[in-house]
């Protein structure tokens, strides 16, 4: 049974990491946890991974690509996952997983719904279905090869936002093919309860075009930042 190394970088997410302390606890399968905190946290994720059997780390950098890649490092697996601390895997997530690597995909991730979920989100969510240019990022649920994470030299720190999809550009030039998995993970809807949908789909449009017009990420960042409360 192959080892898979569940990495999950976090910025005051105690509430969530106790989300998925109890869904990993009903979880069968081979794997490790790590939660990769940023320096900057203030809430009680240390204790909460301790008192769980979670392998916790208190990470130097700052982004959440640094974060991801701090973790990496330490990971036992020949699988990694890296998910988001408001992303709750699909049941049998880890067969899921290890399926699709037998198969011989070296790279995937998974769609996702919306929760709680509107006509609106529903539409957003039909599209992380498909394979296309917004594929992959955000809170997909990114699996893949120990080995594929080191031939692409990991997450570049330098992507303090868009660091999923700059990972997927780069891949994408090995022209290998990659897999999406079609049993949905649950994701907040929380930024949308701050903003309209419209506000952060167009937020995510801009933020988008920036990246393919290769702007800098920090300047990418900053203008998300501006537009979303």
């Amino acid at each position: 049974m192959s080892l898979l190394s569940v990495i999950i970088p976090v910025l005051n997410e105690s509430d969530n990491i106790l989300k998925l302390i109890k869904f990993f606890n009903k979880q069968h399968g081979k794997f490790e946890i790590i939660v990769a905190e940023s320096s900057s946290s203030k809430d009680k994720v240390k204790e909460i991974c301790v008192e769980n059997n979670f392998t916790y780390i208190t990470c130097k950098g700052a982004s959440r690509a640094s974060q991801m890649n701090e973790a990496a490092h330490l990971a036992k697996g020949e699988i990694l996952c890296f998910l988001h601390a408001d992303v709750l895997p699909p049941d049998s997530f880890y067969n899921l997983i290890i399926d699709k690597i037998s198969k011989g995909y070296c790279f995937g991730f998974f769609a996702y719904k919306f929760e709680p979920t509107s006509f609106f989100l529903k539409i957003n969510a039909h599209f992380t279905t498909k394979d296309g240019i917004f594929s992959g990022g955000g809170d997909q649920i990114q699996f893949m090869t120990k080995s594929l994470y080191t031939t692409l030299n990991g997450y570049d720190p330098t992507f303090t936002i868009m660091e999923d999809f700059d990972f997927i550009r780069r891949f994408r030039k090995l022209n290998k093919p990659l897999v999406i998995i079609k049993h949905k993970a649950i994701v907040s809807s929380r930024k949308y309860k701050c903003n309209s949908w419209l506000r952060v789909n167009i937020s995510n449009l801009v933020v988008f075009a920036m990246f393919l017009l290769r702007c800098k990420p920090d300047r990418i960042r900053k203008i998300y930042a501006k537009i979303l409360h």
